[in-house]
């Protein structure tokens, strides 16, 4: 997902085995509370004498946010150090509004409760806030970006107050992760340089950053990922895609698969990538049939051209893009059920479609006739979609 490219960019920081001692710098004696993911298990020894709230980053949810907001606005710090994946960013991204503005984080828990997009109101944070990534691909901990899940659904909140001040990205936080989450992360960066790339217009630096990062991202996941400089690798481009020019674009909502993922993940109760390899192919198929609501076939064309030139990825984006999520075996979301179906259709538009801005002019219809002709998990050795060629360059 992208936002406009708004407020302070976040100091970064990046190394091997860095962040104990990162952290013992940005505090500086500081008062300070530690959010955790209770699964890390190294991770709580970063507090050491501080306070320290842990988190289930697999059962993050509005109620947790709105408890976490209570217990930092008693603790009052002047500093949150965030460690864990992309959902415990998230969750600690939006409470600590309510350290530094109560108003604010009630409109935020209000208007999520009941619209897929929460625009915060303008607002630096007045609470620093140290992210720590132990996952890759999300961009949490540069972007001004919060996803919320509620009881209705998985929700979008954006404003620059949501962005941290201090980013710390360790390949000693990343080597426990599985290979196949590596490339998962990966295939998120990419595609959300793709997605903006699909949008009409755009500078001629935003292309240029964007086309950079992508090839850059694809030679990365194409190396050994066992090697802890490949892994801190594309953690870094992952978090460069937020803090260079790639992702400025006039539409903000210019990558519409990720509103058709967010819902098809939510009903399947699957991971939002799952849903994202298995929906993006028929998208992209609707590109290339001249949709403009979908996006703009010439725009995607040049940005894949571009990114794959010097690899054997297929030519064309719909077949390139398939092959690429085969070749680093990315999972696909299983087949779903018809009625699932229509109910992820009906629900993409009442909350993203239609008139509103992020999947304006697409209906119930539209979404459902891309789920048809998504390429699910079927239990089959070759499920792709008629028309998708393994097709090679020469």
């Amino acid at each position: 997902m992208n936002v406009r490219f708004t407020g302070h960019v976040p100091t970064l920081f990046s190394g091997q085995a860095i962040t104990a001692d990162v952290v013992r710098q940005l505090l500086g004696g500081r008062r300070a509370t530690f959010v955790v993911d209770s699964n890390i298990a190294d991770a709580a020894s970063l507090a050491r004498c501080a306070p320290m709230i842990e988190l289930d980053g697999s059962r993050t949810d509005i109620n947790t946010v709105v408890a976490l907001a209570n217990n930092l606005a008693f603790q009052r710090p002047s500093v949150v150090v965030a460690v864990g994946g992309g959902s415990v960013l998230d969750a600690t991204k939006a409470a600590a509004l309510g350290v530094s503005s109560a108003n604010t984080f009630r409109y935020l828990i209000e208007h999520a409760e009941r619209s897929g997009l929460t625009v915060l109101p303008p607002g630096e944070p007045t609470t620093d806030l140290v992210a720590i990534p132990t996952t890759v691909g999300t961009s949490s901990e540069t972007n001004s970006v919060s996803i919320v899940r509620s009881h209705a659904g998985t929700r979008l909140v954006v404003g620059r107050s949501l962005r941290p001040r201090y980013a710390i990205i360790d390949s000693a936080n990343l080597m426990s992760l599985p290979d196949q989450a590596i490339r998962t992360g990966a295939l998120e960066a990419l595609l959300r340089l793709a997605g903006v790339s699909t949008g009409a217009g755009g500078s001629a630096r935003s292309r240029r950053d964007a086309v950079k990062l992508g090839r850059a991202i694809i030679t990365a996941a194409n190396s050994d990922r066992s090697q802890e400089a490949v892994r801190l690798r594309i953690a870094r481009l992952s978090a460069a895609t937020q803090r260079s020019a790639a992702l400025r674009s006039p539409d903000p909502y210019a990558a519409r698969h990720w509103y058709v993922a967010n819902e098809t993940a939510f009903i399947l109760t699957v991971t939002k990538m799952a849903a994202t390899a298995a929906i993006i192919g028929a998208i992209w198929q609707r590109i290339r049939a001249g949709d403009q609501r979908w996006g703009a076939r010439d725009s995607l064309d040049a940005f894949w051209k571009a990114v794959t030139d010097e690899t054997r990825l297929p030519t064309d984006p719909v077949a390139g893009i398939e092959s690429l999520i085969d070749l680093w075996a990315i999972p696909r979301a299983k087949q779903p059920e018809t009625t699932a179906i229509r109910e992820i259709a009906a629900a993409t538009e009442a909350i993203w479609g239609n008139r509103r801005p992020m999947l304006r002019g697409i209906g119930e219809q539209d979404v459902h006739e891309v789920l048809e002709a998504s390429r699910w998990d079927t239990g089959r050795a070759d499920n792709r979609p008629d028309g998708v060629v393994a097709q090679q360059r020469g």
